[in-house]
């Protein structure tokens, strides 16, 4: 039998804290545009008011308005990306804190 080894990566030592940090806040935004996506009708508006100026149109036709800085977070879809970058610039930074590494 044939046996299947993965190898990666992973660091000398103990995992360094910005990585957790970051990892945690990719973690984060993503559970929150996740839940944002699937209550946005109990709060956000279905007509045009002051409290509620920003346009979030859906992929079904319907258009919805929610509070200024909600609406700019909800379109901010470069957060995640920016997050993964930071990631990967700072993995190539600190490369020679990483070691190949061979399980099963």
């Amino acid at each position: 039998m044939l046996g299947r080894s993965r190898s990666g990566w992973r660091f000398k030592e103990r995992t360094p804290l910005w990585v957790k940090l970051i990892v945690g806040l990719l973690f984060a935004d993503s559970m929150l545009r996740i839940v944002l996506q699937l209550t946005v009708s109990s709060w956000a508006r279905a007509s045009l008011d002051a409290l509620h100026p920003y346009r979030l149109p859906f992929r079904d036709g319907r258009i919805y308005f929610a509070p200024l800085w909600l609406g700019k977070y909800a379109d901010a879809w470069w957060i995640s990306v920016a997050l993964f970058a930071v990631m990967v610039v700072l993995l190539v930074l600190k490369r020679d804190q990483l070691e190949r590494s061979d399980s099963l």
